[in-house]
């Protein structure tokens, strides 16, 4: 009986078997498109992960070589067509890159990452800003699925990031508009304001961020706003003391504002910051001329006692400072008081006004 059982079993395997293969031939007849398809998304990921290798070897000629094969075998692969012009943009080939990130959107619009990439060749690169920011606005109006599994996972951050980052450049895309309409028109005005807007929309995900803070500031100074950019070249100060330009835009501003002693100290703190990256000697030659002009201005408003006791630098102490072709260099090893130094203590005077 069980010989008999066993018998009955291998037939009915053995059918079985035949049955799947008779079904596998009529597939491959009556959906032979459907296994093309599949055959060349095979290679096309197969290609997809030579390209990546290339690209993460800096191979970029042979990262870009890779990738067509991939995307002309399987044209959906949204990050290889990305990656590709990410490439594009490393090679200054920015219309190549547009069609890249172009066609990565085309199958994967919600690819955040890669249509803000889109943007900022646009506005950057291209000077397209209305369209740049057509593609900002995709980014901010978007809902992604959000996860927040506690120490696990959680892309409601990067969500918030990319919403922040796109407001950001946004603003720098409006800013470019309003300079491309030249000063004191009324048009070059209404992208100040909008700029103005997404730089403070770009505050609400992006905090204590240098850059947002140090271009509202920029803005509100282009808009004549004197003391909401005067607040805001404060904060952006004291999230990085060695800006350069932080503390000149501010020193121009105070100067303007007939802020003598402010504007004083202030150009006195980018002497301090001077190398050849910011003009070297003839930006320095350059403030010391403010400077004096500034000295002048206090000494007519009656203040010689001020000019006579105040000290040049007074967090530092003789010995922790050295002189080298008129420049005032402080101690490598105590760079924590040059820091606290450079800050702004004065913020709160133009919140108040």
């Amino acid at each position: 009986m069980n010989l008999i059982i066993k018998i009955l079993k291998l037939r009915i395997t053995k059918l079985i078997l035949f049955l799947l293969f008779i079904a596998f031939l009529a597939s491959l007849f009556l959906c032979k498109d459907w296994y093309f398809v599949q055959y060349h998304k095979c290679k096309g990921f197969y290609y997809v992960n030579k390209g990546d290798k290339a690209f993460k070897n800096q191979k970029y000629q042979q990262a870009i070589d890779y990738y067509k094969v991939a995307l002309r075998n399987y044209p959906g692969h949204s990050r290889a067509s990305c990656n590709l012009g990410n490439i594009y943009v490393s090679f200054e080939n920015y219309y190549e890159a547009v069609n890249a990130y172009e066609n990565a959107l085309k199958f994967s619009p919600n690819f955040m990452v890669c249509r803000m990439d889109l943007g900022i060749i646009l506005s950057e690169k291209l000077a397209n800003y209305d369209k740049a920011i057509q593609e900002y606005g995709r980014v901010v109006n978007s809902n992604p699925f959000t996860i927040n599994i506690p120490l696990v996972y959680n892309n409601k951050k990067t969500t918030n990031a990319n919403k922040g980052l796109a407001y950001y450049n946004m603003g720098i895309a409006y800013r470019g508009k309003a300079v491309y309409m030249g000063d004191n028109s009324s048009t070059s005005v209404k992208y100040l304001k909008k700029a103005k807007e997404a730089y403070q929309n770009a505050a609400k995900y992006l905090k204590n961020d240098y850059d947002n803070t140090y271009n509202l500031a920029l803005t509100n100074h282009l808009l004549g706003d004197y003391n909401s950019a005067a607040s805001e070249y404060c904060k952006a100060i004291n999230i990085r003391p060695d800006s350069f330009e932080a503390h000149y835009n501010f020193a121009l501003l105070l100067r303007t504002m007939n802020m003598n002693k402010e504007a004083l100290s202030e150009f006195e703190k980018t002497t301090m910051l001077i190398d050849d990256t910011t003009g070297g000697a003839a930006r320095n030659k350059y403030i010391f001329g403010i400077i004096n002009e500034i000295k002048r201005r206090i000494l007519n408003e009656g203040d010689y006692d001020y000019l006579k006791e105040r000290r040049e630098i007074t967090s530092l102490n003789d010995s922790d400072i050295t002189y080298s072709n008129g420049k005032i260099l402080a101690d490598k090893q105590k760079t924590f008081n040059m820091n606290e130094l450079m800050k702004c203590t004065y913020g709160d005077k133009f919140e108040e006004l």
